[in-house]
């Protein structure tokens, strides 16, 4: 990502937005801590590589990133996920 790029975090914030929709279906293939591990690596990749981000959605993403890092998903119990995943998915739907 470099600043010649500027729709490269607001793509990101989308497909985050897509895994949160996606993690949040009743008969969703994807569990919680999946969403959240994928949630978070994209967030980690745009603070990492656009740390000077656009507002309308670097806040955004690096909130996201500040949330889930150093997160263990695979030692994670199953309401802490629900927990966080709905704290994830509030701030992503919070940023549409």
């Amino acid at each position: 990502m470099s600043e010649h790029d500027p729709q490269t975090c607001r793509r990101a914030l989308r497909e985050i937005g897509e895994i949160a929709a996606v993690a949040g279906l009743a008969e969703g293939q994807m569990t919680d801590q999946e969403a959240l591990r994928s949630i978070a690596a994209i967030a980690e990749w745009v603070v990492e590589e656009a740390p000077e981000a656009r507002a309308d959605c670097g806040d955004v993403v690096r909130q996201l990133e500040r949330m889930t890092a150093g997160v263990d998903f695979e030692t994670m119990g199953d309401r802490e996920a629900v927990e966080m995943f709905r704290a994830v998915a509030g701030v992503v739907k919070g940023a549409g």
